[in-house]
């Protein structure tokens, strides 16, 4: 039943938003392609922000924390784990209109796939890997932070699975910093048949790593093994009883 009414919910709210922006979206089809997609990918956060913050309350609580310093500059690859499908939506508590990396079937959603094309999402089951360089390289360069998940696909389970040296390799090439981050409490919000439990999730950006200091690790390979042992470290101290 909860989950049934969160669904509802969650529909009810969409709907509710798309009518309040339904003008402001198609004023944004008009604007060039580098400002119409900054104006979606805020339209996506503030979107974000309502069903985490508004359509799943109270069953669903979201805590979202940061230990970096309160100046750190928020440019840079956003590194998160991927426990379940509502990733994408809890990724909108920190705040920024970010371009995601996603895999081919958000891209395919009737509603969904629209904006993520609009925001510029990039499909890395479509790009090659120059391609994913290139257009994160002008991403990056137009000061969009980037939102990745180097687990590939959602554990399901408090599992941190390996992690795809891809992202790191780009960001190393591109001199770019890394914020790690980490989600823990949503493996089964929803879980891997979209069946949702009620609980609370916990959203934290830690320290960023610097991109002189992600070159100094020399390969792709151990600096993901650092940034994947450092999001385990956070995720076993918030998920200590």
């Amino acid at each position: 039943m909860l989950s049934l009414y969160l669904y509802m919910s969650m529909t009810f709210w969409t709907f509710a938003y798309l009518l309040v922006c339904a003008l402001p979206a198609a004023v944004c089809l008009l604007l060039p392609v580098r400002w119409s997609r900054t104006a979606f990918r805020h339209l996506i956060l503030w979107y974000g922000n309502i069903i985490v913050r508004i359509a799943v309350w109270p069953w669903v609580r979201v805590i979202y924390d940061s230990t970096a310093p309160s100046d750190e500059d928020d440019e840079g690859v956003y590194v998160f784990n991927h426990r379940s499908a509502s990733d994408p939506f809890l990724i909108a508590m920190l705040g920024l209109p970010m371009l995601q990396l996603v895999n081919g079937w958000p891209m395919r959603l009737p509603l969904f796939g629209f904006f993520a094309r609009r925001c510029g999402y990039i499909d890395t089951t479509k790009n090659n890997y120059e391609e994913s360089r290139a257009k994160i390289a002008a991403a990056l360069g137009a000061h969009v932070p980037i939102a990745s998940f180097p687990e590939g696909t959602r554990s399901g389970s408090r599992n941190l699975n390996q992690f795809r040296s891809g992202i790191f390799k780009i960001a190393m090439e591109l001199h770019a910093p890394i914020h790690p981050c980490c989600i823990v409490g949503n493996e089964y919000i929803p879980d891997r048949r979209f069946r949702f439990q009620a609980g609370r999730i916990h959203v934290r950006r830690m320290p960023v790593i610097a991109a002189d200091e992600a070159a100094s690790f020399g390969n792709a390979y151990l600096l993901k093994q650092h940034v994947k042992t450092l999001i385990q470290a956070e995720i076993t101290k918030l998920e200590e009883p």
